[in-house]
């Protein structure tokens, strides 16, 4: 077993870990709570619809239907992954969503207009997104300005450079590229199956690997997880990283299911997987969450919106109720922080 690197504060990081392991657990009782909570909600939701609308049931508990919750949740859900990451580390990245819109746009116009072969404008859309990630990593940790500014301002920018290469939108994407996100199995599609294996494998990192465990120590303490040893700086510029080509994958995952690259996808999506992940159990504090809470926290958004549009409820109140979702979350998790710091 490898011992960690020693630090000029005289302290032993992994004394500092050990002593926190009844908080760890603490906190893992905590978020399953949390989650547990959430879905037992989203049960009773259910079956209240089933209850005061027996016609519209017959519409939503169809396996089409589900199907189709599920197909329009991965473009959330992949963004949400890499969110919980980011809220567990103690930042966010609101530049999500225009860098999904731009690596989507800019890699249909590479395939459309340049002619590249699918495999290479995908490669070089992936490398933007991590590039594109890096870049707020890089001004957030190293330059030291606030997440807020940093991610707002680029998301400016990635908006504005896919508007400048993609116009509205680029369609009929090449056939090949368009049969990767629409190909079927056990009647749904290979995005929501690409959804699972992130959620599986970001569960798995998040849960029980010593790397990923580290943005717990740093969301909850980032000055003691700096005299512990723990390299913060790297760690964030990583998050941010990863973070953009989780959202660039996303984009490009909905322009091959719908065929076409919109420079516009993205937009407001980066609220809706914050919303989710808070919903799903992590804090705007740092040090919570799981992967599985983020997802949870996509299907029960999802599943809201869907039962509003088969309610035909209009798109203006949608937003207002959607945004009330929001509001509640901020709130309980800010109740529940209070009452955890007493």
């Amino acid at each position: 077993m490898k011992t960690s690197p020693p630090t000029s504060a005289g302290i032993d990081p992994q004394a500092s870990i050990i002593h926190q392991q009844p908080a760890i657990k603490a906190h893992r009782r905590f978020v399953l709570s949390r989650e547990l909570g959430l879905l037992l909600l989203l049960v009773a939701i259910v079956i209240l619809f089933r209850i005061l609308f027996p016609a519209s049931w017959v519409y939503f508990a169809t396996f089409a239907n589900f199907s189709s919750v599920v197909r329009n949740m991965a473009f959330e859900g992949i963004l949400a992954l890499g969110m919980m990451l980011m809220l567990v580390g103690g930042t966010f990245d609101l530049s999500v969503g225009a860098t999904a819109s731009m690596v989507g746009v800019v890699t249909g116009w590479l395939m459309k207009k340049s002619g590249w072969p699918v495999p290479a404008a995908v490669s070089a859309g992936l490398a933007l997104a991590v590039f594109s990630g890096f870049i707020n990593g890089l001004v957030v940790a190293k330059v030291r300005v606030n997440a807020l500014i940093t991610t707002l301002g680029t998301m400016g920018i990635y908006s504005g450079i896919a508007l400048l290469v993609g116009g509205p939108g680029i369609t009929f994407l090449p056939a090949e590229f368009s049969r990767l996100g629409q190909a079927q199995f056990l009647g749904l599609q290979s995005p929501v199956w690409l959804l699972i294996a992130l959620g599986v494998v970001g569960h798995y990192c998040l849960a029980h690997t010593r790397f990923f465990r580290q943005f717990y120590y740093i969301g909850s303490n980032p000055k003691a997880a700096f005299l512990s040893g723990l390299n913060v700086e790297r760690l964030q510029i990583f998050s941010f990283a990863l973070m953009g080509l989780l959202a660039g994958l996303a984009g490009i995952v909905y322009a091959s299911r719908v065929a076409t690259a919109s420079s516009t996808v993205g937009m407001g999506k980066e609220l809706g997987a914050i919303t989710a992940c808070i919903l799903g159990g992590a804090s705007l504090q740092g040090g919570r969450g799981t992967a599985w809470g983020a997802l949870l926290g996509v299907l029960f958004v999802a599943l809201i919106q869907n039962m509003l549009l088969i309610k035909q409820v209009r798109p203006e109140w949608q937003g207002i109720i959607l945004g009330l979702v929001l509001v509640f979350a901020v709130a309980v998790d800010a109740v529940l922080n209070r009452k955890r710091s007493r």
